[in-house]
């Protein structure tokens, strides 16, 4: 495609994020990514007209390899040419410091009714000088606090002019999250008045921790970019970028019920509407478990809501595929983690797959070992923890850090790590396990997505009163929960008292597995059923279609 073709004439949603799940591609960092790029399968496979923009990211992420008891990070190098197109175009940003240059690729997602094309932006390009050609490399792993202003700014304005030089119509444009902040700001330099931007401007914020509120200092933003005066009306002092949004978007959201009550408080006066995160319903099901699916359930792959009838699936043809599956998934452990002893397929397995951070709690089950050990003895207990770490979160380093110890530990309970990642991995993790632990902190997970992949898989999940699992899961019918819910991040709070509900919780979980499998087998289904067939990208999709883009 070169610069200057026109494109279809039709209004699009242009959706701006730091971070896009595209395939197999180590293009995200988390669930941020792998949420948007579900939203935007679900808009090919919908016949929706939007387009996303993101970094290119050709070094990934991160993950992690167990080397003589030590970890070794690694990156994610992936060549753009095998996997996007090269477009005959170079932006070019004015920034204070200088002309900031992005080639561009196009990826194009391909869906049931039609196709999605995503912008990713490159500064490893000839006419920048060599510190800035690594701008784009890496999701979230900059130098310094400069190269992240730039790395915004790079997606922002970089976004902006996309869209004018391919002269796409703009019919909303869909920040998610504050890293493409600045866009938002520019739009206001550009228009003058706030009224005019609120009707193009849609934000979605993710999280109530700090890392997904971009602020900085003026005088560091100025170095690269004129902060108008208005802007520094709404945010004295700092670029608060979540507030710079919240005041400018026409709609923003919250990405689940309890986390819309925890961000009000945290901003008062403002009423943000909330529609609650959904996986894609195809992409993260394992194919065996698809497979049966497909011969029980007829369209599922077009309409999700079908999932429901899992529950007339024969329970025995369930706990075929179950088991299959767990004997690939025990396989890859025992020929590829880091692991104490051999998983056996007899064992019961609970998995933990997550972004390893220290709000996380993905160790809550490590935190007595005698107990668990107990637990290990009497009911064959296996557990996986799989993540990854970003290289300077210190409260990540130390759950891995745990993890690694209680692979050295634990003698009863069969332990095992996997650094790595990608889409077959979580799959054959979600499919093969019987058990799935999401244990978050109250109130500091917003939503929180795993558990839905689990459940699509027919994999109940152990949860934390915290996110949107407080919308679908029913303690003992579909899963379980434990905990106070929290809804204060100032509110005290008791750690121990959470370890003990989990545990007699965990037990409840191992005894029935144990005592009547069938009964496990079909809260199992149970949970396929009333999760799958409601928190879906394409559920989630009409929601935004509604609420924020037909405004």
């Amino acid at each position: 495609m070169r610069a200057g073709i026109s494109v279809e004439k039709v209004e699009q949603v242009v959706f701006v994020s730091m971070e896009i799940h595209l395939g197999g591609l180590p293009t995200y960092a988390g669930g941020l990514g792998l949420l948007a790029g579900d939203l935007l399968q679900s808009a090919a496979d919908l016949g929706y007209p939007m387009i996303g923009v993101t970094l290119l990211h050709d070094r990934g992420y991160v993950w992690h390899e167990v080397r003589g008891g030590e970890v070794v990070d690694h990156d994610e190098p992936y060549d753009p040419l095998d996997h996007h197109e090269r477009l005959d175009l170079k932006l070019r940003i004015r920034l204070e410091s200088g002309l900031l240059h992005l080639g561009v690729w196009r990826h194009v997602i391909r869906g049931r009714r039609g196709e999605v094309p995503v912008y990713l932006l490159d500064a490893n390009v000839p006419e920048n000088p060599p510190e800035l050609r690594g701008l784009t490399s890496r999701v979230y792993i900059e130098r310094n606090e400069d190269e992240r202003v730039l790395k915004e700014l790079a997606l922002s304005l970089g976004a902006l002019e996309l869209v004018e030089r391919l002269g796409i119509l703009v019919k909303k444009f869909h920040v998610n999250e504050s890293h493409a902040g600045f866009l938002a700001v520019e739009l206001l330099k550009r228009y003058g008045r706030i009224e005019s931007v609120k009707p193009k401007l849609v934000f979605t914020t993710h999280t109530p921790l700090p890392h997904g509120h971009e602020e900085y200092p003026y005088e560091l933003v100025e170095k690269y970019y004129d902060v108008p005066v208005e802007i520094k009306e709404m945010s004295p002092d700092r670029l608060r970028l979540t507030l710079v949004l919240m005041k400018l978007a026409g709609y923003y959201n919250c990405v689940s019920k309890k986390f819309h009550m925890v961000h009000r408080a945290m901003f008062p006066g403002f009423e943000p509407d909330y529609i609650t995160n959904g996986v894609h319903h195809t992409r993260w099901v394992e194919p065996r478990i698809a497979a049966l699916y497909d011969e029980w359930l007829e369209g599922w792959r077009e309409e999700p809501g079908r999932l429901i009838h899992i529950v007339s699936i024969p329970p025995a043809r369930a706990e075929d595929v179950k088991l299959r599956c767990k004997r690939e998934l025990v396989e890859y452990v025992n020929s590829r983690a880091h692991v104490n002893r051999s998983f056996e397929v007899g064992g019961f397995i609970a998995a933990a797959r997550r972004r390893i951070t220290g709000y996380k709690r993905v160790t809550l089950v490590l935190r007595r070992q005698e107990l668990l050990e107990e637990l290990g003895k009497r009911y064959d207990l296996q557990i996986i923890f799989s993540g990854t770490v970003h290289p300077r979160d210190a409260s990540g380093r130390e759950e891995l850090e745990r993890i690694l110890d209680a692979v050295t530990t634990y003698a009863h309970v069969r332990i095992a790590f996997l650094g790595r990642r990608g889409e077959s991995l979580e799959k054959l993790l979600a499919a093969g396990s019987d058990l799935w632990l999401h244990t978050p902190r109250p109130p500091f997970e917003a939503c929180g997505t795993s558990w839905m992949r689990a459940a699509l898989n027919m994999t109940p999940t152990l949860a934390s009163r915290d996110g949107g699992v407080l919308e679908g899961v029913v303690d003992g019918h579909n899963g379980w929960l434990f905990g106070r819910n929290i809804m204060s991040p100032t509110e005290p709070y008791d750690e121990s008292r959470d370890e003990e509900e989990f545990y007699v919780k965990l037990r409840e979980a191992l005894e029935l597995y144990a005592r009547d499998r069938r009964r496990y087998t079909l809260i199992s289904m149970y949970a396929a059923a009333t999760i799958g067939s409601y928190f879906n990208s394409h559920r989630a999709l009409g929601e935004y279609i509604a609420r924020a883009y037909s405004s």
